[in-house]
């Protein structure tokens, strides 16, 4: 005899695997400079490196900005590698007296700084006699993964699960696409829609659909100064029925008339 199983368990099961697959995809960044914390220079990298991410299925859970000490360095990435699937360290890594980002690692996992001879190598080509300076540009925590593609000219060092990636945001950009084939977590959708009304008077009907579609997270954010609109909401799910009910029913129970424009 068939067993028949019940529409609502696959819609548990459904809602569990969804919620394993987010838990399974998951990622902190670490920013490393005392220019950022001094106001010196802007951070684009966690910005870049979010939406990269996000749009890659994989869920940023924590942005750390912290300053070039290694004892700092050893400490959250420590912390990051347990908490998250994917760690990215950016700044840091260079042949200056601040760079100190290689041996924050490799003291994270109590493991020695040495020198690569595959990126000595490759700076003997460029350089041709390396001051101790340069030599310190091939350090690397011992056993750290080198990862190369033809576009990159200089390998990508990572080890266990954090990726080590330059301050330079260019530098940095370039990295990011040789390895982003390893980020493959589900596919997410996103509708944003403008209210040319306040947050305040949606606040009652964000917070009914919010409650009552949990497969979707929902945020709000007012903007200043735009004659369109004062509201974006934005709705995102890895299911997209799921999604569109959602949208079907802020719509319905916030002010139709207040709608500007619905973008998906």
């Amino acid at each position: 005899m068939k067993t028949v199983t019940p529409v609502g368990h696959f819609d548990r099961l459904k809602s569990d695997i969804i919620g394993l697959m987010a838990a399974l995809n998951t990622a902190g960044i670490i920013i490393i400079g005392d220019e950022i914390l001094t106001g010196k220079v802007h951070d684009s990298n966690s910005y870049f490196l979010a939406g990269q991410l996000w749009s890659n299925g994989i869920n940023v859970c924590r942005i750390s900005v912290i300053p070039d000490n290694i004892d700092d360095i050893a400490h959250e990435v420590a912390l990051f590698s347990e908490l998250y699937d994917h760690v990215f360290t950016s700044g840091g890594i260079g042949p200056t007296h601040d760079d100190v980002t290689i041996d924050g690692i490799s003291k994270a996992f109590g493991v020695r700084t040495v020198i690569s001879g595959l990126l000595k190598g490759i700076l003997e080509k460029r350089y041709t006699t390396l001051t101790a300076e340069q030599i310190k540009m091939a350090a690397i925590p011992e056993g750290a993964e080198l990862i190369s593609d033809g576009n990159l000219r200089f390998p990508l060092i990572k080890f266990r699960n954090v990726y080590v990636f330059p301050g330079i945001p260019q530098l940095l950009v370039t990295k990011y696409h040789a390895v982003e084939h390893r980020f493959n977590g589900p596919k997410k959708f996103l509708t944003r829609i403008y209210y040319k009304e306040s947050e305040s008077a949606l606040a009652v009907s964000l917070n009914e659909v919010v409650a009552a579609v949990k497969e979707v997270k929902i945020g709000s954010y007012p903007v200043l100064d735009n004659q369109n609109y004062s509201v974006m909401v934005t709705l995102e799910s890895t299911d997209n029925q799921v999604l569109e009910a959602a949208v079907a029913l802020l719509i319905e129970k916030a002010p139709g008339n207040k709608v500007e424009k619905v973008v998906r």
